[in-house]
């Protein structure tokens, strides 16, 4: 009867010790299986950054070489180009003859290597373009305007002389010349209302591309007025060697001396002065061009002024 008792006390102790294993080894379970889980996740991140350095970073093949640099784009300086711009009409009466004919060429600044030029030089040129054809087409737009004002006067003559009434010409014209960073543009104009003649003048117009604006043509040089007062005295020498000196006005060295107010362009032979009828002397003896060569200019502008005009050293 005792040991019947014992044998189950002791069957029972068993089943208690089973019973404790058993809940030691639930408790560790989730955490190997925490472990495991972290140990795989880091894993797959390894994997996953060796992939991505594999496709994007390969490493040179061992005796390869690298792949040739890309060369630098080598930019240059701008180009300008000269563009005419021409409009022209005929002014007709009432019953239909024509009574008068204007024509009008200016001209516009244009870029020709636009592609080829830093941006910062691209900037700059736009800037050129802009500021010298805004000069040219107010130029072209007063041109029109006195145009329209020479139609009506023709118009007007016409009907109160009919075919004894001359027909009225109009013609402008402007040319240029690069001469280094300056561009040297000369307006050509001739207006005939009858008579025995038409009426001529010209007018210069020099743009600096380098300051981007209009200058005065003292300005080329290294000193504007030192070169004023040189350019003065050899364009006297050059006038009183003209041969219809004898004609000029009394006052044409004074004239001469405010040579830079008046028509002045720089060509492939140097400064000419040029002085229309009746600016220095009478119609009879016609345009006055006076030119100063560059080996006479370049004292007088100096090194820094003949470099803008293009020319350097004298060739």
């Amino acid at each position: 009867g005792l040991s019947r008792p014992g044998a189950g006390a002791a069957g029972a102790g068993v089943r208690l010790r089973s019973g404790n294993a058993l809940t030691c080894r639930e408790k560790e379970m989730p955490m190997l299986k925490k472990r495991l889980f972290v140990l795989l996740a880091a894993w797959a991140v390894f994997l996953t950054a060796c992939s991505g350095l594999a496709m994007s970073d390969p490493a040179p093949a061992v005796g390869g070489s690298l792949p040739e640099p890309l060369e630098a784009k080598v930019f240059v300086k701008p180009e300008y180009e000269i563009l005419p711009f021409t409009s022209g009409s005929q002014i007709r009466a009432e019953d239909e003859t024509v009574v008068a004919h204007c024509s009008y060429q200016v001209i516009l600044l244009g870029l020709q290597n636009e592609e080829d030029v830093s941006p910062e030089a691209a900037e700059a040129a736009a800037r050129n373009v802009a500021v010298f054809n805004e000069k040219m087409r107010t130029v072209h737009t007063e041109l029109a305007e006195q145009g329209t004002v020479f139609g009506e006067d023709a118009v007007a003559v016409y009907e109160e002389f009919g075919s004894l009434a001359a027909e009225y010409e109009d013609d402008a014209d402007i040319g240029a010349d690069f001469c280094g960073d300056i561009v040297s543009a000369v307006l050509r104009r001739s207006s005939y209302t009858g008579g025995a003649h038409p009426n001529r003048y010209a007018a210069s117009y020099l743009f600096d591309l380098t300051a981007g604006q209009f200058i005065d043509p003292t300005q080329v040089a290294d000193d504007p007025e030192a070169f004023r007062t040189g350019a003065s005295d050899l364009l006297l020498e050059k006038a009183a060697a003209h041969r219809d000196q004898e004609a000029f006005w009394q006052d044409y060295a004074s004239i001469l001396s405010r040579w830079n107010e008046g028509t002045v362009r720089f060509d492939s032979e140097g400064m000419w002065v040029i002085y229309s009828p009746y600016e220095l002397g009478p119609y009879a003896i016609g345009d006055v061009e006076l030119v100063l060569s560059w080996e006479e200019l370049e004292p007088l502008i100096g090194p820094g002024g003949m470099a803008k005009l293009g020319r350097g050293i004298t060739e």
